[in-house]
């Protein structure tokens, strides 16, 4: 890389990093006018076309970027993540891994590592990526998707003590809320998980699912007019959620509304239906 191509790429990292999208990309594209093989510009680009959601595009060009440098982690990992929004979690996977091979320290390919284990089923060693990744960089995100993979093998406690932690680490992370009291319901923790949901949409008051949720734990508490009135906002901000309009059919059968019941079951049938696929031909 010259001084020139040099200077032209710190600008662009600078404006990048400022959310400056259209001043990096004139900065990036005039590094590769200058050098048309120049790795870094062309990693750089990439970058933006995924955020994008121009996720093929992304992948040719990290591609092309290890044609010029072959033993780059981080292309490797951004590659794995392209082809995982792609929905292809096992070659994701083995370009994780490719990248872990470059860089045996790299965190963030660890935790996309272990997303992917999860994903395909591979709880335990999935776990093991988990922790490797928090050995290096302790995230909320990474204590959130542990969270979510410990959930789903049954170890409710871990899994809320994980939650916990994403929340210690960012106090303003809605999500480790709600899924520690999905956590907390599913172990029975009624009371518990309805204060957790509460404190979910203390920081996010228009997310349906938690007012959903903090309808479920309500109905099992056995206060239904209330769960009425949560599940009704879940509506209100998300009418084509399925389990709120039956949510809300089961609390106002147990208020003694068994006409405005059925109606309510019969929307909830009615779009589960439109949202079922179609019967082979």
């Amino acid at each position: 890389m010259t001084e020139s191509t040099a200077a032209l790429l710190q600008q662009g990292l600078f404006h990048h990093r400022r959310g400056e999208i259209d001043l990096a990309m004139q900065r990036y594209t005039d590094v590769l006018r200058v050098n048309p093989q120049d790795a870094d510009a062309l990693y750089y680009i990439a970058v933006v076309a995924c955020k994008e959601g121009q996720f093929q595009q992304g992948i040719e060009l990290a591609r092309r970027s290890l044609s010029f440098k072959p033993r780059q982690a981080r292309a490797f990992n951004l590659i794995g993540q392209a082809l995982h929004r792609q929905g292809d979690a096992k070659a994701a996977l083995e370009y994780f891994d490719t990248a872990l091979d470059c860089d045996i320290n790299f965190a963030e390919a660890y935790g996309n590592r272990a997303n992917m284990l999860s994903a395909l089923g591979r709880h335990a060693e999935a776990l093991s990526s988990f922790e490797r990744a928090l050995a290096l960089k302790p995230e909320a995100a990474t204590y959130l998707n542990r969270g979510a993979t410990l959930s789903a093998m049954g170890r409710l406690d871990e899994a809320i003590a994980s939650f916990e932690r994403a929340s210690e680490l960012d106090p303003e992370f809605a999500l480790p809320h709600v899924n520690r009291a999905g956590a907390l319901g599913e172990a029975g923790r009624w009371e518990e998980a309805l204060a957790a949901y509460e404190k979910a949409l203390a920081l996010a008051p228009t997310f349906a699912e938690s007012h959903l949720g903090r309808a479920s734990a309500l109905f099992r508490l056995g206060r239904p007019e209330e769960a009425l009135g949560a599940a009704e906002r879940a509506l209100e901000l998300k009418d084509a959620l399925v389990p709120a309009h039956r949510l809300r059919g089961e609390a106002l059968e147990a208020l003694g509304r068994s006409e405005e019941a059925r109606a309510s079951f019969a929307k909830a049938d009615a779009l589960a239906a439109q949202a079922a696929p179609a019967p082979p031909a």
